[in-house]
């Protein structure tokens, strides 16, 4: 009904109850929905009515509600602090608890869409860059088609690579891996690839290919060469890493047919690589608490990951919306915190956060974990893919799934008369008054930390873990804290904290997340585990400044700095750490979180808050020169590179040196199953890969801005002609197919002309005229259309095998 862009940013909306039933909806009912994108005091604009924030993303509807006749309608406005910017911002996961307590969930609903040129419209007076089909038009000129031998020959790129003749094709011939004792793992994998995707009636008379796989001296770990001539592949490295990635790019250079067809036919491009990483750490974080994703899922993920040379999964498993794994005596966090479903006081299970249903059987993104067998193959598949796996069991905060299953455990024993047993791991405090609410609006989400019994359910966690680690045969050693976003206001009116203070006056109530920390890097130092968590665990407060904690910028802590919003002013906090002596891994936000949405499409899911990210965003990121990483703030100001090196904190030598690498985030929030994980990650993910693996890019060494600019234009154009034209048909049927993103077509008017072009070189691009949307057989858009009024085309990119993206129409 009215959205205010400008600040302060509010929205105004109407819900529209029609009861198409015979029966009259009687007085008194109730209406629970999800949202995270209104304030937690929303103003019911219905008299007598108010609309409770409950947990989270919850809330209810509720008060005097009037009865609704048979056919009627009833309109319910409400007004909410934010502007409304996507689609997907409206109440969803309706449930209508009747007056006399029966429930409904309500499925048959639908929303407004906001289009793009009216949100456009909106934003008018804002700097907010609200993409539109005349924009995108301009801004894809910037692309052009190039020839295969212009472009590298898979992602991420190499560090070098030529090639050396035309490409073999070569049928029927037998095939003879051999590898160094060293490397028999990674020839094994090899092979058995191979077999999946080339099967010959070998033909004797044919010279077969030959591939070996050499220890040699001298390369640098996970480094490797590649030269294949003739019948001859080598793949030479000094340690297994780099001779698994070595693997992987000869796998790279497999044609489509080789994943989907396998056949009797083998091509080998020559080709002579040298190859390594920019970074040790090439991480990739998912979080499988706020919506769950199974086990064939995660494999498939480690599957990607490995092909792309990504080294450690960082697994959290556990959130306030629910807890992931199995622990060995400790069922309630499982069968409490596994669960989601609807109840009035969410006694036997988790509230349905995300709209994930009303039943908890049916519930596949809200209920769900993995078993210890479970949990051990997902270690077994990862390491024989040398993929570090660092789980995360954050801590004190963002564990209301685990402070509430253990409630549900203290009252059952307490009910068995065991009261020793019912406080042996609890979590809360049952008296604690403190009044707080965490960055998600969840109250109650952060562990007591002045009582015994929270560092004996930690210690248990890290006992259960390690051993689940230990029995698949992988060495656990690094484990993530979380320790992020505690809420101002916790342990404030906790009785049991006052009564600790009290018999420990060194202790100060400010200091009680430093003892905290303390405390648990103690409990993993005891079992051999080095600790690792976000930012805050690092950083300390001088008033509303930020910065990094000198207490224990000496415990060799791995700080995962992470919130960089372009504009905000923190976004050199992972070189401020590093200087203060941290080992610092960049998980920046505003480029490498894959939860954001593509753009301001208002069709386009995901969050918003650090901005949006494309693959252009993650692929632009500067790792050692972070300011060069944006060219617009949040607002859609222009980002001022000159200006931002000014105030940027410079890196020492010693804060190099602490720079680990780089990790790519995907939060779980908006994404509900498999499919919407991939097309939040791809192709937004290949940015990311190839900052990894390849650092700095070299238009960023350039020695001033108009050149940087110019270079960057040109090897963007390499990198997309790449992932149009290598990764995308092959991610369409590797591992089983990927559901990754393509974008909508740019559409203009010039001279009485309708042009239309793609941001991936390409693509083809269909079109209809007739008022239907395009499909694989649609006309294909070849030269510029005549326009005349009324004329209304659509248009939609297209791959090959038919796979399309997005319609775009005439602004």
């Amino acid at each position: 009904m009215d959205n205010q862009l400008t600040s302060p940013q509010r929205h105004e909306a109407t819900i529209s109850i029609s009861n198409e039933s015979t029966n009259q909806l009687s007085a008194g009912w109730k209406l629970y929905f999800n949202t995270v994108f209104i304030s937690v005091r929303p103003e019911s604009l219905l008299p007598n009515t108010t609309i409770r924030h409950l947990q989270g993303d919850f809330f209810v509807l509720e008060g005097n509600t009037p009865e609704i006749q048979a056919g009627q309608q009833l309109k319910i406005g409400y007004k909410s602090r934010g502007a409304f910017l996507k689609n997907s911002y409206a109440p969803e996961g309706l449930i209508l608890v009747h007056a006399d307590g029966k429930v409904e969930e309500i499925v048959a609903y639908s929303t407004q869409v906001l289009s793009e040129k009216e949100l456009a419209d909106m934003a008018k007076s804002t700097p907010l860059p609200i993409p539109t089909s005349a924009k995108r038009y301009e801004e894809n000129l910037a692309v052009s088609e190039l020839l295969g031998s212009e472009i590298p020959p898979f992602l991420p790129t190499p560090k070098k690579w030529s090639y050396t003749g035309e490409a073999l094709k070569i049928t029927n011939a037998g095939v003879a891996v051999v590898g160094s004792k060293e490397f028999l793992e990674t020839t094994k994998y090899l092979l058995l690839t191979l077999r999946d995707g080339y099967k010959p009636q070998v033909n004797r008379n044919e010279a077969p290919v030959n591939i070996k796989v050499t220890k040699v001296d001298g390369l640098k770990p996970e480094a490797y060469h590649l030269k294949i001539t003739n019948r001859r592949v080598d793949i030479l490295a000094s340690d297994e890493r780099g001779a698994f990635y070595g693997v992987q790019s000869f796998l790279a250079l497999m044609p489509v047919d080789f994943w989907s067809k396998p056949g009797n036919t083998l091509t080998l491009p020559q080709v002579e690589i040298e190859d390594e990483p920019a970074f040790g750490y090439r991480g990739f974080f998912l979080d499988v608490a706020r919506n769950f994703q199974p086990k064939e899922q995660i494999l498939k993920i480690l599957d990607l990951m490995a092909f792309y040379k990504l080294n450690v999964f960082h697994f959290n498993l556990a959130n306030d919306e629910g807890w992931r794994i199995e622990i060995p005596g400790l069922p309630e966090l499982t069968d409490f915190g596994g669960r989601r479903g609807f109840s009035t006081n969410e006694s036997e299970f988790l509230w349905p956060y995300y709209a994930s249903g009303e039943d908890p059987q049916k519930s596949p993104a809200g209920s769900g974990y993995y078993t210890v067998s479970d949990f051990m193959e997902i270690l077994a598949y990862a390491k024989a893919r040398h993929i570090e796996v660092i789980p995360e069991l954050g801590v004190p905060a963002h564990s209301r799934a685990a402070i509430q299953a253990m409630e549900k455990r203290h009252q059952a024993y307490l009910k068995s008369g065991n009261p020793e047993q019912a406080s042996a791991y609890r979590l809360a405090d049952p008296n604690d008054q403190s009044s707080y609410l965490s960055a998600q609006n969840f109250k109650g989400n952060t562990v007591c930390v002045c009582q015994e019994s929270t560092y004996a359910f930690y210690e248990k966690l890290v006992v259960e873990i390690k051993k689940m680690y230990s029995d698949a045969g992988v060495q656990l050693k690094n484990w993530h804290t979380g320790g992020d976003e505690v809420p101002r206001g916790v342990w404030k009116e906790s009785p049991i904290c006052k009564d600790f203070l009290a018999k420990n006056p060194e202790v100060k109530l400010e200091d009680l997340n430093d003892y905290f920390r303390s405390r648990t890097a103690k409990i993993l130092e005891k079992h051999g585990l080095a600790m690792g968590g976000w930012e805050e665990v690092g950083q300390t407060h001088r008033g509303d400044e930020v910065m990094p904690n000198p207490k224990f910028a000496n415990q060799n802590w791995r700080l995962y700095a992470w919130n960089a919003v372009a504009g905000w002013g923190g976004e050199d906090m992972a070189y401020r750490l590093a200087n203060a002596g941290y080992p610092v891994v960049i998980c920046s936000s505003a480029n490498f979180y894959f939860d954001l949405a593509y753009d301001w499409d208002p069709d386009e899911r995901g969050h918003t808050w650090s901005g949006v990210s494309d693959m252009y965003q993650s692929w632009k990121t500067v790792p050692g020169k972070l300011y060069l990483s944006h060219d617009q703030t949040i607002e859609g100001e222009t980002w001022d590179w000159t200006e931002a090196e000014k105030r940027f904190t410079q890196l020492t030598e010693q804060g190099k040196r602490n720079i680990l690498g780089v990790s790519g985030q995907l939060w779980t929030e908006t994404v509900k199953s498999p499919e919407m994980l991939e097309y939040y990650l791809l192709p937004k993910m290949l940015g990311y890969v190839e900052r990894a693996w390849g650092g700095d890019p070299n238009w960023s060494k350039q020695s001033n801005i108009k050149e940087m600019k110019s270079q960057r234009a040109a090897e963007w154009n390499q990198f997309s002609n790449l992932v149009s034209k290598v990764e995308f048909p092959r991610l369409e049927v590797i591992f089983g197919g990927f559901n990754f993103r393509l974008p909508k077509p740019g559409v203009t008017i010039k001279d009485g002309r309708v042009l239309v072009n793609s941001e991936l070189p390409g693509l083809l691009i269909r079109y209809t005229d007739n008022g239907t949307e395009p499909n694989e057989t649609s006309p294909l858009y070849r030269e510029p259309i005549p326009y005349f009024n009324g004329f209304s085309p659509k248009f939609k990119l297209f791959l090959p095998s038919g796979k399309s993206g997005r319609e775009a129409t005439l602004d």
